[in-house]
């Protein structure tokens, strides 16, 4: 961290740090609470902002004008003791001069290096403005897609619990369905998933590696090494991590459809890799989630508000396993087994 935090935490909100700083950054807020809350605080005010993210369709001739305009004000500014090839040319156009004037035989083809410069400065400047808006744009359509990906995997998990007795997929504790990110497999063997695509964050590395499938269980079952199964686990899932369930008096259970506003259910997957379990996803700003009444909300830190002491990337005893009772809500990612010491 520098002598400002707080800007080093606004750079980091608004993703302008190099890599260094931002593993800087996401040390001092694994360490840091009060950093954590600064920076919640922060992403919530800004957060009417995000209405304003809009593009905007310049004029078709705006460059053409823009670039006639220039010209007829820099024409007769040469540097002292180059003479210009040029005749002069008003300082300020006219309305009736917005159109082309043809150059000579002599002066076409041939640039002056005066146009040179105002041209590369043009680009300088239509990158400086244009680059951030467009990027934002971007950030901000991956987010909401990611959203609407999550609302209807909600839907599916809905649907999939009306069925089972109120309870949403299990993942198995034994097996090669014992993984986090079987719940995918299994809705789509139900017919519950219109679209693979639903399952991949557009926000996540796994949407720019090609065409994502769900594997069918008939696939799992039927790999025979322990490193396909593995790397298969690791992506079945999709770019979403998913509830492991929980345990009551040393058995472990899978999760029941309560339609609680903080229970945790599927969010961008968790990574071993960052402080605090935070996904990947998203440039690392945050993850959205999908809590088991049905709504999304995209958070910046593993817990469903400021005051909440619920950790859902983490069980209460700190560990990625299985929570330790039932409202006990933790998402595990790829290929994490909800336990390897309870009894099913």
């Amino acid at each position: 961290m520098t002598d400002s935090p707080r800007e080093d935490l606004l750079g980091y909100l608004l993703d302008a740090l190099d890599e260094d700083r931002k593993r800087e950054v996401e040390h001092y807020l694994a360490e840091n609470a009060e950093a954590r809350h600064e920076l919640a605080v922060v992403s919530k005010a800004m957060a009417p902002l995000d209405a304003t993210r809009r593009q905007h369709t310049p004029p078709a001739d705006l460059a053409d004008r823009t670039c006639r305009w220039i010209a007829a004000q820099t024409a007769d500014r040469t540097l002292p003791g180059v003479k210009s090839d040029r005749a002069e040319v008003p300082s300020r156009p006219s309305a009736a001069r917005m159109h082309p004037v043809r150059p000579s035989v002599a002066e076409e083809g041939r640039f002056r290096w005066q146009d040179v410069m105002m041209a590369a400065g043009i680009v300088v400047a239509a990158s400086i403005l244009l680059f951030p808006a467009i990027h934002g744009s971007r950030v901000q359509a991956r987010l909401l897609t990611c959203q609407n990906h999550l609302g209807n995997l909600g839907t599916a998990l809905a649907n999939y619990s009306e069925y089972h007795e109120g309870f949403f997929p299990q993942v198995p504790t034994q097996g090669k369905l014992a993984a986090a990110s079987a719940y995918a497999p299994i809705l789509a063997a139900k017919g519950l998933l219109d679209e693979d695509r639903l399952v991949v964050c557009p926000g996540s590395p796994l949407a720019e590696s090609g065409t994502f499938r769900i594997p069918s269980l008939e696939a799992i079952e039927a790999t025979e090494s322990p490193e396909q199964l593995k790397a298969l686990q690791e992506i079945m899932g999709g770019s979403y991590g998913y509830c492991l369930g929980y345990q009551d008096q040393g058995r472990y259970r899978p999760t029941r459809n309560l339609g609680r506003p903080n229970f945790a259910i599927v969010s961008d997957a968790p990574s071993g890799r960052l402080p605090g379990h935070l996904s990947e996803n998203h440039g690392r700003l945050g993850q959205n989630v999908l809590f088991e009444d049905g709504h999304v909300r995209f958070t910046v830190s593993p817990r469903p508000s400021e005051s909440a002491s619920d950790n859902f990337f983490l069980n209460d005893d700190g560990e990625v396993a299985a929570g330790i009772h039932q409202n006990d809500a933790v998402i595990g990612a790829g290929a994490t087994p909800p336990t390897g010491s309870l009894s099913q």
